[in-house]
């Protein structure tokens, strides 16, 4: 898939303010809300692009809209298979719980405040995989690391330069990152979708002229430089899956589209998600480099005492953190090789062997071509080639994996959401 980049800077406290915010004003458009039918927000593209404001709603609404974009899609293409928009649904929710920042800046401050001595007193730092937002007028729990020499927690060396500020700035820059990145790739791939919606919905069968007026929306030339012929080439075949009546082609086309899409996405995302791995080492630099500070020997020598240990520390939160993708019925581990589908086996009959030879050819070329997932797992997220030998397997072995389908958020979380609110915690973890 494609690339992202970085947004208003959202703290952790921020978050919950903001959802107390939201849910007393209306948004541009006065979206329709308290509706029994819970309405879908396909139609609603440009106003969600159009929320400038508020990552953690613009999240909210993008994901809802990518599962929105994907259940119709699916239905009006034929067959049982997920498309581009139904990965981007999960991706897109994944995504939010960093927007969110939720609880990980408690976790690496104890990572970089605390030794392997220090940290066997210390009480274990929060599990981001069951954390909540705090409730608005809840408390922040207190952590208590052992000061190291002086006081980490006051800046009285420099403005803005609290050791205990690392966290927040580092999941700032994070947040960010991600934000503008989930931003950008639906300001291009959403409209895109919807609109071939609209072309299915008013005509099943629609004729060259109209698709044509579809593509002429699109850029020639590769991804790279701004162009969009990658998308071309997937309208194209999501077109020709649209018209076959056979299982094992359909299926086939629709993987190299999503492929297609994929590719450019992840091209597009390039810039960003290198920029939020390396955002722990860009921040130490950014502190502590500037030829403008004049700080103490001691805290130099013990900023250089700590640089490896941050460095490990991000690898681990980014190991454990931004490198998993949770799915309905699965949490899936970047970094490690991709099992088989619960339940089912690692492809479904129709991608068992693949015949189209466009298909095959951009499978071998990621090392996605055979019947084995062994040696996908990425060891560095950054490498665009590791990242789509990765998700080429996923998209394979999961495109007939009906659970996709599900809703990412329950009922009450989704009545919230299309009323153009954040859900408060109460309605269950987002």
């Amino acid at each position: 898939m494609e690339a992202a980049a970085p947004v208003a800077l959202v703290t952790r406290g921020a978050s919950v303010e903001r959802a107390s915010r939201a849910a007393m004003r209306s948004p541009p458009g006065e979206p329709p809300s308290g509706s029994a039918a819970l309405p879908s927000l396909i139609d609603q593209v440009p106003a969600i692009i159009a929320l400038r404001d508020d990552p953690v709603l613009r999240n909210l609404l993008i994901t809802q809209c990518y599962h929105d974009l994907s259940v119709e899609l699916v239905s009006l293409l034929g067959g049982r298979n997920a498309h581009w928009c139904t990965f981007a649904t999960w991706a897109s929710k994944t995504a939010g719980r960093f927007i969110r920042n939720e609880e990980v800046p408690e976790m690496l401050r104890w990572l970089i405040l605390s030794d392997g001595g220090e940290r066997g007193s210390l009480p274990p730092p929060p599990r981001a995989s069951g954390v909540r937002m705090r409730t608005p007028g809840e408390a922040r729990r207190q952590s208590t690391p052992r000061p190291s020499g002086f006081d980490l927690s006051t800046s009285w060396w420099g403005d803005g330069l609290g050791l205990m500020d690392f966290p927040e700035r580092i999941l700032d820059e994070l947040s960010s990152d991600i934000a503008l990145g989930n931003l950008k790739v639906f300001e291009e791939l959403g409209p895109l979708f919807a609109q071939l919606i609209e072309l299915y919905r008013d005509s099943p069968e629609p004729d060259a002229k109209r698709l044509d007026a579809v593509l002429q929306g699109l850029r020639q030339g590769p991804s790279a430089v701004g162009g969009q012929g990658l998308l071309r080439s997937a309208v194209e075949h999501y077109h020709e899956a649209r018209l076959t009546d056979d299982p094992d082609r359909k299926a086939e086309l629709i993987l190299l589209a999503n492929a297609r899409v994929g590719l450019h996405e992840q091209i597009r995302l390039q810039p960003y998600i290198a920029r939020a791995l390396n955002a722990p080492i860009r921040c130490v630099r950014e502190l502590f480099a500037s030829p403008e500070r004049c700080l103490p020997e001691r805290l130099l020598t013990f900023v250089s005492d700590k640089i490896e240990k941050l460095q490990a520390v991000w690898r681990t939160l980014a190991t454990k953190e931004m490198m998993t993708m949770r799915l309905p019925d699965e949490l899936l581990e970047l970094g490690s090789d991709l099992p088989a589908p619960p339940g089912s086996p690692l492809h479904c009959k129709e991608l068992a062997s693949i015949e189209e030879r466009e298909l095959y050819e951009l499978l071998r070329e990621y090392d996605a071509h055979d019947q084995s997932t062994a040696g996908c797992g990425a060891e560095d997220w950054a490498s665009l080639r590791e990242r789509m030998s990765y998700i080429l397997e996923l998209f394979r072995s999961r495109q007939s994996c009906s659970r996709l389908l599900d809703r990412p958020f329950n009922h009450a979380q989704h009545a919230e959401i299309v009323a153009w609110r954040v859900p408060l915690p109460i309605h269950g973890e987002l």
